[in-house]
């Protein structure tokens, strides 16, 4: 009875030995990454423009494409919101951010980050294209409605967050920040 533990244990040990290397790789090449915001942004272009040329060029897999675009919405939608949003959008006296010209001023900072945004959305699109590669999820489905969908979708999400902003008074992606510069 002790040996079939370890039996066991020792493939799933081996699994991992040959597995950590790349991890490790994968993760150095991830923390290099982080300072090159535009550089990744264009890998992610490019990276869904191949998914979409995929898509174009086999004519299917119209449920995965939504399914995509719908989490690749829901990250953005996290990126937008910042992370002291009140929950009640009427709740005034619960309110985190400047909500009048009187209130202290409090920069935004969004729920998420915008490297696992990207990191979140790269993973998304590769799955994505891992999925075309099987004929058993080219799902025949009307794809007008599913376009239908997700427009709508779309902007009941994007209006909601824009009269967020416009309430609270504030813009994410502004690059006339300040930047804190050092005297040295």
């Amino acid at each position: 009875m002790s040996d079939a533990p370890t039996a066991f244990a020792r493939p799933q040990n081996k699994l991992l030995a040959a597995v950590r290397p790349a991890q490790i790789t994968f993760q150095k090449l991830l923390d290099r990454s982080v300072p090159h915001t535009l550089g990744r942004w264009i890998g992610f272009a490019c990276l869904l423009l191949l998914y979409i040329l995929r898509v174009a060029l086999h004519g299917g897999f119209y449920v995965v494409t939504y399914g995509m675009c719908v989490h690749l919405l829901y990250l953005l939608v996290l990126f937008l919101t910042p992370l002291d949003a009140p929950a009640d959008d009427d709740a005034d006296a619960d309110a985190v951010l400047a909500s009048k010209a009187g209130d202290e001023f409090k920069p935004y900072v969004p729920k998420v980050q915008e490297f696992k945004v990207w990191y979140g959305m790269m993973r998304v699109v590769c799955i994505a294209f891992a999925c075309t590669l099987f004929e058993v999820l080219d799902i025949p489905v009307f794809w007008p409605i599913l376009l239908i969908y997700f427009v709508g979708l779309f902007m009941a999400q994007m209006s909601a967050r824009i009269k967020h902003m416009i309430k609270f008074k504030y813009v994410p992606w502004d690059r006339k920040k300040p930047r804190y510069v050092s005297k040295e």
